[in-house]
């Protein structure tokens, strides 16, 4: 016969086997949301809005759909990122890490983009959608152009764009965050809002200053935004929450850095 001792260890054993179950039902229930799927496809009236923003680009004064208010441009307003704030804080660091190699499932992938969005000064959700839209977090993603130029890589990289990189260079995850990123920071710089930034990242910044945009162009903006709202949300429930109290003096540090 068990005495209490046995018993109540029983039970804790029992509990703690059954959180950690539920742990791992969440992270999954969270991956399989991220998977593409047809809700990822842009309707009408969002191409609609993303023309608009690419259009008004060289506006001064320049209100900002409804459709996107809840995403990226948000972010604009008030000039911080949550994800980067607690990436550079050391208690909360190692929580954005674990985040986001469960949503890619690599590693050194995780790693790269982490690095060079941080150096960038880039939301990690935005870096982490376009690295999904581009390459599905495929390193050895290859895209041959109708203009004879590869695509390749992490990022994508135009191998007309990086003449310098070998090939080794362009499916090391390493290198083609460090060239990706600073390429949507020169976007960045050159558009003023990510909507426009993502555009100018996939046909050129020529074809979206002269309002030539194509509608391929569109779809892919589009998909990254919805990609970037879901990432945002998860990030905010299962990472997020646990840091609260820290979330202002994040965002402080990440200002000094």
């Amino acid at each position: 016969m068990q005495n209490k001792s046995e018993s109540s260890s029983l039970s804790s054993s029992y509990i703690m086997t059954s959180i950690l179950i539920l742990f791992l039902l969440a992270i999954a229930l969270g991956i399989y949301i991220l998977l593409p799927n047809n809700s990822n496809t842009v309707t009408p009236e969002q191409n609609a809005i993303i023309t608009q923003i690419i259009e008004e680009t060289e506006e001064e004064e320049f209100t900002f759909p409804e459709f996107f208010s809840e995403v990226s441009l948000e972010r604009l307003a008030d000039e911080s990122d949550t994800g980067l704030a607690l990436y550079r804080q050391p208690l909360s660091r190692s929580a954005v890490e674990w985040f986001y190699f469960q949503i890619c499932g690599d590693r050194d992938v995780a790693q790269a983009i982490l690095v060079e969005a941080d150096n960038n000064d880039i939301p990690l959700s935005l870096a982490f959608s376009l690295a999904h839209t581009e390459s599905n977090y495929n390193t050895n993603a290859v895209n041959k152009n109708s203009n004879t130029t590869v695509d390749r890589g992490l990022f994508q990289l135009n191998s007309n764009s990086f003449p310098a990189l070998s090939e080794a260079d362009f499916f090391d995850p390493f290198v083609s965050s460090k060239y990706g990123m600073s390429h949507l920071k020169f976007c960045l710089n050159s558009a003023g809002n990510e909507v426009s930034a993502l555009a100018m990242y996939n046909a050129g910044t020529g074809r979206v200053r002269s309002n030539k945009t194509p509608q391929t162009t569109l779809n892919y903006v589009g998909k990254i935004i919805a990609y970037q709202k879901i990432l945002d949300q998860l990030f905010a429930e299962q990472v997020v929450a646990y840091f609260e109290p820290q979330i202002s003096a994040g965002i402080a540090v990440a200002y000094t850095k």
